[in-house]
């Protein structure tokens, strides 16, 4: 019932372009996810995002991609897609505020509602976010808060994620990172996270390692906002 909604406003971007191109990104990312319980699962995967401003207000769209590539455990690797849609709001030229409604297709498709935040001063870039499924069935929270401060080409880097099911457990991840840019519009970066995951009956821990590069293709990327569903 809600992908007609999805379509609909996948198309409000496209009918803003006249209004004026702000930028589009590309991150490419390898990621090594330990359990904690003698499981890894290895993944690899895609997301662009494309921005557009007319005066104060804008839309970005963000689509993802995911492919599970290998484990240690005898299973079927799956592959993800998600799509993310942003209204946003500049409060000045180093605040923008946000409104998001995302989905992806793993178990039986996830929406996401969410209100973001993302500023940018100088070095230092700060983006969070607090949503929830406004679901019954499959109900869950989602907060997130990362950031990353400039020293040259060389960054360092944070996040925090969490996402609660209620009853049914939860998922936290904080990570230390850092990048490199080798041009003007490339960087590379690692992050190594921990995790701890409750699933209702018990509690498991372990290590999160990600590679990635990320492509501004045009534009000011850093004004765009880095959902990424799949992580």
């Amino acid at each position: 019932m809600r992908y007609p909604l999805i379509l609909i406003l996948s198309t409000f971007p496209v009918a803003a372009m006249a209004q004026g191109f702000e930028g589009a990104v590309v991150d490419l990312q390898y990621q090594k996810y330990d359990s904690g319980s003698s499981s890894e699962l290895d993944s690899l995967e895609g997301n662009l995002d494309a921005a557009w401003s007319f005066g104060t207000f804008g839309a970005q769209v963000g689509l993802a991609i995911g492919k599970e590539v290998d484990s240690s455990s005898d299973i079927d690797f799956d592959q993800y897609n998600g799509v993310a849609l942003h209204a946003t709001a500049d409060v000045s030229d180093s605040l923008r505020l946000g409104a998001m409604m995302a989905v992806d297709n793993r178990a039986d498709e996830i929406y996401v509602y969410a209100l973001e935040a993302l500023y940018l001063g100088g070095p230092l870039r700060v983006e969070g976010r607090i949503g929830d499924s406004l679901e019954d069935d499959q109900p869950f929270t989602l907060t997130e808060v990362k950031g990353d401060y400039a020293f040259g080409a060389i960054s360092a880097r944070a996040g925090l994620h969490r996402t609660d099911f209620g009853d049914a457990g939860s998922y936290r991840v904080f990570s230390l990172g850092a990048g490199y840019a080798f041009s003007d519009a490339g960087q590379v970066y690692a992050d190594i996270g921990h995790h701890r995951t409750d699933d209702g009956t018990s509690t498991d821990s372990g290590n999160v390692i990600s590679l990635g590069v990320r492509f501004d293709l045009g534009g000011d990327g850093e004004r765009l906002f880095s959902y990424q569903p799949l992580n």
